[in-house]
């Protein structure tokens, strides 16, 4: 009997300690498998626990009863065996590392800990949630920072269709001179509408889209030389172009 005290300890690394126990006995045996032709294998596994529970309003924990100790719990487990085409069919597939994991997103603790017991671990889990048009609002039991999240889809997803430029012209109409920006990807928040500057002045935006962009230019804004031109096309999305105008 030890004498050391018992301390708290919680389920998760339990099971996953156990499930790599089992794990290294199965590759035991398939290693015994090529020079023994029958051998034993252990089906299933029980675990009969006496355990006293906590609960601090978070997480729950459990403490080892120890040899006489009386009002504790039983805690039955049971192992059985799975195969991976099963764990394929029903299992979420892993974060890659084109993921961004909500552990590490710019949001409050409460809010990463309702979106977990949503099943969403990864941004892209939210992009699929808006896509499907579900409502995270409404499922939560707490109030989300909505925005936030939102936010956070967007700039993912600006992040998987950045803009492209491949041709810039310029013009005269009506005695001002515009710019024809075409490409992919350009304008593609429609509640947000693009800011043009040349050499930090404003330039107006006369129509955009999301293969082109068209500005209007002040008298003498595009004089011979080099010129800067910065485009913001959303909260998360700007491009910069040098144009050199020659007489």
């Amino acid at each position: 009997m030890t004498t050391d005290q018992n301390i708290k300890w919680n389920l998760e690394p339990f099971i996953d300690s156990l499930a790599v126990e089992l794990d290294k006995a199965r590759e035991t045996l398939a290693v015994k498998s090529i020079n023994k032709k029958i051998t034993y294998s252990v089906k299933d596994i029980s675990l009969d626990l006496n355990l006293f529970p906590t609960f601090d309003g978070d997480r729950v924990q459990f403490v080892t009863a120890s040899p006489g100790q009386t009002g504790s719990s039983k805690l039955s487990i049971q192992f059985s065996s799975i195969t991976d085409q099963q764990i394929r069919q029903t299992s979420k597939r892993p974060i890659t590392k084109e993921d961004i994991s909500i552990e590490t997103v710019d949001v409050d603790k409460e809010t990463k800990k309702e979106l977990r017991k949503m099943g969403v671990s990864s941004v892209e889990d939210l992009k699929e949630l808006e896509d499907k048009n579900v409502d995270i609002e409404k499922i939560s039991s707490k109030k989300l920072n909505y925005k936030k999240l939102a936010d956070i889809i967007n700039k993912s997803k600006r992040g998987d269709q950045p803009p492209k430029v491949s041709k810039v012209s310029l013009s005269q109409s009506a005695g001002s001179p515009t710019i024809l920006v075409k490409g992919k990807n350009l304008s593609l928040d429609k509640s947000f509408e693009p800011v043009a500057a040349i050499d930090s002045q404003l330039a107006k935006v006369i129509s955009y889209s999301e293969d082109h962009i068209e500005l209007e230019t002040k008298p003498g804004q595009l004089s011979k030389g080099k010129k800067s031109l910065v485009v913001t096309l959303d909260p998360y999305a700007i491009f910069k172009l040098e144009i050199n105008k020659e007489d």
